[in-house]
């Protein structure tokens, strides 16, 4: 691998005041709070929402002392006596516990989960205990708590169960049926708009005219951004029209907590987003920032919802989401900003690169190390428009920025698209 000796000495001048993607969503992150708005919902419909305040164990986990093992619980009250034998006197099982007290000397037949009756000490397992005419006799040592889950052994009452800003998954689900608990307060759900900008862009199933191409940014978006935290809106296509742009985003801004566009955020004389933005009574500052591709994005607010301007193309667009709109997302959402989380990776390839910024290219696993280390080889050259590249990845290949050649062996990081969130997770 070739780092290069000085990182500013091959690109432009403004490339040495490029923002790492840490540093831009740093800058990013520290001018948001969490939307306002609590509803309590049932468990039924409370996986992926956010816990709004921490919740305290109502009852202990287990409720009873309970059985561990199917056996038999003796109540011998001091230190045992391994010669003993104890006088069967009843059976208990789950949800049918046994009433009254058990005497010394007395054992009765238990099943798992079933209530360890008051008297009792421990229980022996089935296995190693004989029982003749109604007389258990243990044929192993045993001692007092044996096989017995003692009541809040897993939650004391009264301790914290969840803490506030959990998405609840489905553990978090049964811990909460365990307890008791039928409806749980959650957050209300992040409204997210998301919109495309360029006369060149017709819907899928609209006839193209001569110069058209169909938008495919709006649809990965929503898809993307779809959890059950978010409630995705779906503002349509605006042509590179200034009044239509600020008009469009105007709305977007009016039904939603964040709005999100593609394209329209570079530099160029049709790329009229910010202007129209302005124009709308908000603000959006260029974040220049050293990631290929992605580059050209943008983030400010307009009312009170904040704005994320993505770069047009496809694959860009989806890098922006992917490394500063989905924590964007989660903080306005009030989870905790998510963490890439890479393999170790080696390349299975030879390539030159320009020294500057990060580079996430579409990558495929082709293979193993011997020590398990994954190794990919990069998919498809030729811009950040192109999909099939991406479609057939199974994740991102990430070129440092002070690196100007890769060579077959060198050590990478390779981030697999299943952790990006594309499967409905933020």
């Amino acid at each position: 691998m070739a780092r290069s000796e000085d990182p500013g000495a091959d690109i432009c001048s403004d490339a040495r005041r490029l923002l790492t993607p840490a540093e831009a969503a740093a800058r990013v992150l520290a001018t948001l709070v969490p939307i306002a708005g609590v509803e309590t919902v049932p468990l039924g419909q409370a996986r992926g929402r956010i816990l709004r305040g921490a919740i305290a164990a109502p009852r202990s986990l287990p409720p009873f002392d309970h059985s561990a093992v199917d056996g038999y619980a003796l109540a011998f009250r001091s230190a045992p006596d391994e010669d003993a034998s104890y006088r069967l006197v009843g059976r208990v099982a789950a949800g049918r516990p046994l009433s009254g007290e058990v005497r010394p000397g007395d054992a009765v037949r238990i099943f798992t989960g079933a209530a360890v009756p008051f008297g009792c000490d421990a229980v022996v397992m089935q296995e190693h205990a004989d029982v003749v005419d109604g007389v258990v006799m243990p044929r192993r040592s045993y001692r007092a708590g044996d096989n017995i889950r003692l009541a809040g052994e897993d939650v004391p009452a009264g301790a914290d169960l969840l803490p506030g800003g959990t998405v609840i998954d489905p553990r978090h689900l049964a811990l909460l049926a365990a307890s008791g608990l039928s409806r749980v307060s959650v957050g209300r759900r992040l409204r997210v708009a998301v919109l495309s900008t360029g006369t060149e862009l017709r819907a899928p199933g609209e006839t193209l005219s001569e110069g058209a191409i169909y938008d495919s940014n709006r649809v990965m978006l929503l898809a993307l951004f779809d959890h059950p935290a978010i409630e995705t809106i779906d503002a349509g296509i605006v042509p590179d029209d200034a009044a239509g742009i600020a008009a469009a985003i105007r709305d977007a801004a009016a039904r939603a907590d964040l709005v999100i566009t593609s394209g329209g955020v570079s530099v160029g004389e049709e790329d009229l987003v910010r202007g129209s933005v302005e124009a709308a009574g908000g603000f959006l500052t260029p974040l220049k920032i050293g990631m290929k591709p992605g580059k050209p994005l943008a983030f400010g607010r307009i009312g009170h919802a904040a704005i994320l301007g993505l770069p047009g193309n496809p694959l860009a667009a989806l890098v922006g989401a992917m490394i500063i709109g989905r924590q964007v997302l989660a903080v306005l959402a009030g989870m905790p900003a998510p963490v890439l989380r890479t393999l170790p990776a080696t390349a299975g390839f030879e390539r030159r690169v320009t020294p500057g910024r990060i580079e996430f290219a579409p990558a495929c696993v082709t293979g193993r190390e011997r020590d398990g280390t994954l190794v990919v080889e990069t998919l498809g050259r030729g811009g950040s428009a192109r999909l099939m590249p991406l479609t057939a990845a199974d994740g991102f290949c990430i070129i440092p920025a002070d690196i100007e050649q890769v060579s077959p062996g060198d050590r990478l990081s390779f981030l697999p698209m299943d952790r990006l969130g594309l499967y409905g997770s933020v």
